[in-house]
């Protein structure tokens, strides 16, 4: 599996590899490095190193300071750019003495060097090679060291060996050390392990207060894709909010969990099966995550093959004295993982039934294939939010499941049917689970049934025990509708559970609506509702509950509430107001065929107003159509309406012509009227009888085509001096042609050439019909200008100017 690239230093070069393994890579000597039999209860691991002062004889010229290293933002490290060496070495220390004595006895030192190292083991070469993985700035070599000096300024010697390592591949290492006495803390690096331009030291390293143990702290070995998801960043770029520890001290602030990312890219089950029992000897502490099973699929791995790796690692695991955790291999959209996981995941199920002390982990297949798009675009790994998603699943499952405070037992009843029928037996299961849902076999409680149902020839099972921490049981509900059966422990009654059914009316199979009833719009109707069996005959036993829906969905539709009738009958109103066909339906809101629809012709109310309606724009003198329509308060057709309608108008100009007074037919008619006057009008339709029957057609009437040429000059003008003139069509009613589009042509009387008089003019839409020129005439006393049309010689006008000397 490939690596996916978090850090900008971390590189994979995809060659296969023919270099060690990690089984030779380090001697070790540690004081006190012995773990030691584990509570069976889970004690804090606090970090007491947090922000503590801290001392480095290298910072990268000041961008990589020791404080980067206590911090609680994991995606900053000290760094040392000098390579180390037993001459010059490296150091970080820590200044502790603020911390109380009683809680720097024992303690867990653990440095993680990723995520600028991805892999755990940069060197191991897997059963299928993908990749030559390249370590980046990892102590190497190095001791840690205590001093017994005041705190306040950084001892120059008196310093004592804890513990001491060599030729270290790994990412991250922890060491269990006495620090009694001792209130500095130092880590001295003499050789680091990276490649070309990565030779120094960079880390994060965090002390915990171990005097309760190592009871939360964990490991998680797996492939590429455990990798990415437990590496100690934040993932804030995707809206990661910390890494795992983080989120489990976040939601339980008690617990800061000391954890390793022991992941490797591209490996399989039979890689942890060669390699895990090596690996867990460098880890102390409790909790094992195994995650494999990716890259097995994408291998076709037999089932049987990987069935058989996980055992050895399981068997590795609790040989170690520590607790297997164990996910399911996640969803990813590749045709391996498609087929083969599923079958993989079958034997993780396998492996949960085989061996009870394993927890659960998250189940990744159902979370990434309700995630899809958190997934790449290799359709293996997923991105950066998924990553940060499957991190917080861990840490819910594990808060769920680990972090919890021990719970009774509840009680789980399933059944194959959800809808019983009333009168007839049915079975259900009891199963007793405890609080990670796994079957409690040791439960030997016993239960007692209850039911909401409490009518009469109501069965249920006696008080019994369970066998195996489960039981198959008989009931028989006679109330239809929503029922529970209840089992409760008859000591302990916190362990309880319960199963909800439905209970079905025994007979009916439809639902017969009816009504003598011609409804008018608006106004109450009454129908009836009858459940029937398939024969017809009325069933006087259904007790289902009806539901009433209807064809006319406009505002002010009156149905019934959900009902229940009686004896299989009822008799309900509703009130209807889309005038022509409805129907009402009729449906049992638990069996949704045991259903019925009335269908029949709503009448409009009585006219109370008149609609008039166009889709004319028009003309001055020109005759147009509209329409008029007596309709009801909702707007139906009154086809009954007799009233005689007037007709009125806001243009009283002569030449107006509007229709006599008129009936409609079956509540609508469609008129002419001829309008004058350009601008906003209107027509009003009148009952003659009752005046407020009544409506208004809004219209713009356009001016009719131009008739006139209107030319408009001062009387006197000074000679050589330009004056105004406009010119304005108008229609033979006396509007102005705004829709004039005709070119103007000017001339004079005046024979001067120096004479200024406007070029031919085409009007445009902007003019409206009029529009403003300048002329220049220069010859007293008089002289005349003229406006005519280039086509219609007819639509001319002169005016005479009087010319005056300056």
């Amino acid at each position: 599996m490939w690596v996916r690239i978090i850090a900008a230093a971390v590189v994979g070069l995809c060659a296969p590899v023919s270099f060690g393994t990690a089984s030779a890579h380090a001697s070790v000597d540690e004081r006190a490095m012995v773990p030691g039999s584990q509570p069976s209860a889970l004690s804090p691991l606090p970090v007491i190193s947090r922000n503590a002062p801290a001392y480095t004889n290298d910072t990268c010229g000041g961008a990589l300071p020791a404080s980067f290293a206590d911090d609680a933002d994991y995606d900053t490290q000290w760094g040392a750019c000098v390579t180390p060496s037993s001459n010059a070495p490296i150091y970080l220390a820590y200044d502790l003495s603020a911390v109380p004595a009683a809680n720097r006895g024992q303690v867990l030192v653990l440095w993680y060097n990723d995520p600028q190292t991805m892999q755990y083991d940069h060197t191991y070469v897997g059963v299928h090679p993908c990749c030559k993985w390249v370590g980046y700035a990892i102590p190497s070599s190095y001791t840690l060291q205590g001093n017994a000096a005041p705190g306040g300024a950084l001892p120059s010697s008196g310093w004592v060996t804890l513990a001491t390592v060599s030729g270290n591949v790994l990412h991250s290492r922890q060491h269990l050390v006495d620090l009694t006495g001792y209130g500095w803390l130092r880590m001295r690096v003499t050789a680091s392990d990276g490649s070309p331009g990565w030779k120094g030291v960079f880390l994060n390293m965090d002390v915990h207060d171990a005097r309760g143990g190592l009871q939360d702290d964990w490991i998680f070995y797996g492939d590429s894709i455990t990798e990415g998801a437990m590496a100690h960043q934040s993932l804030s770029n995707a809206g990661g909010t910390g890494t795992w520890a983080q989120l489990i001290n976040a939601a339980n602030p008690s617990n800061f969990p000391a954890y390793e990312a022991g992941s490797i890219g591209g490996t399989l089950s039979a890689d942890g099966a060669k390699s895990l029992s090596g690996w867990l000897a460098l880890f102390p502490g409790r909790y094992a995550g195994v995650a494999y099973g990716t890259n097995d699929a994408g291998w076709n791995v037999s089932p049987a093959a990987f069935y058989d790796n996980y055992v050895v690692m399981i068997q590795a695991v609790l040989a170690a004295g520590k607790i297997p955790i164990v996910p399911r291999i996640p969803w990813g959209c590749t045709s391996n993982i498609l087929a083969n996981v599923p079958v993989l995941n079958q034997k993780i199920d396998a492996l949960y039934a085989a061996y009870p002390q394993i927890i659960r982990g998250p189940d990744l297949w159902a979370y990434f294939q309700a995630n899809q798009s958190q997934i790449s675009a290799d359709c293996v790994h997923p991105s950066d939010q998924g990553y940060f998603g499957m991190r917080r699943l861990w840490a819910d499952t594990m808060l769920a499941s680990v972090y919890a405070a021990p719970s009774p037992p509840t009680l789980q009843l399933t059944s194959s049917t959800s809808t019983p029928t009333a009168g007839t037996s049915f079975s259900f299961t009891v199963t007793a689970q405890d609080r990670s849902g796994k079957t409690d076999t040791a439960y030997g409680g016993r239960v007692h049934f209850t039911s909401s149902d409490a009518a009469a020839g109501v069965v249920l099972p006696a008080d019994s025990t369970l066998t195996n921490g489960q039981g198959t049981f008989s009931a028989t509900l006679m109330t239809a509708g929503a029922q529970t059966i209840t089992a409760t422990d008859t000591v302990t009654a916190a362990t309880t559970g319960s199963l909800s059914v439905t209970v079905r009316s025994p007979s009916a199979t439809r639902l017969v609506v009816s009504s003598a009833a011609t409804p008018t719009a608006g106004a109450a109707f009454s129908f009836t509702v009858t459940a029937q069996d398939q024969s017809g005959a009325t069933d006087t036993t259904y007790a289902g509950t009806v539901h009433f829906t209807s064809s006319d969905t406009s505002l002010g539709v009156l149905l019934p509430a959900d009902t229940t009738l009686g004896n299989g009958q009822g008799t309900f109103s509703a009130t209807l107001i889309k005038a022509g066909s409805q129907t009402v339906t009729a449906t049992d809101t638990v069996t949704a065929t045991i259903t019925g629809g009335l269908t029949l012709t709503v009448r409009a109310a009585s006219a109370t107003k008149v609609t008039l309606s166009s889709s004319a724009t028009p003309t001055a003198g020109a005759s147009f159509s509209f329409g008029v329509s007596a309709q009801d308060a909702y707007g139906n057709t009154d086809t009954a309406y007799a009233g005689t309608v007037h007709f009125t108008s806001t243009d009283t100009s002569a030449g107006v012509v509007i229709p006599a007074d008129s009936t409609l037919t079956n509540g609508q008619g469609t008129f002419s009227a001829t309008l004058i006057k350009a601008g906003s009008q209107t027509i009003t339709g009148t009952d003659t009888a009752t005046a407020s029957i009544n409506g208004t057609l809004s219209v713009t009437v356009r001016a009719a085509s131009a008739a006139s040429l209107a030319l408009d000059a001062p009387r006197s003008a000074t000679a050589g001096q330009a004056f105004t003139v406009a010119v304005t069509l108008k229609d033979p009613y006396g509007n102005v042609a705004t829709g004039y589009r005709g070119t103007v042509h000017f001339a004079t009387s005046d024979p001067v050439p120096a004479v200024v008089l406007p070029a031919d003019y085409t009007f445009a839409a902007a003019d409206g019909g009029t529009h403003q020129f300048s002329v220049t005439l220069w010859t007293p006393p008089s002289q005349t200008v003229s406006a005519t049309d280039t086509v219609n010689a007819s639509l001319t006008q002169s005016q005479s100017v009087d010319i005056s000397l300056v």
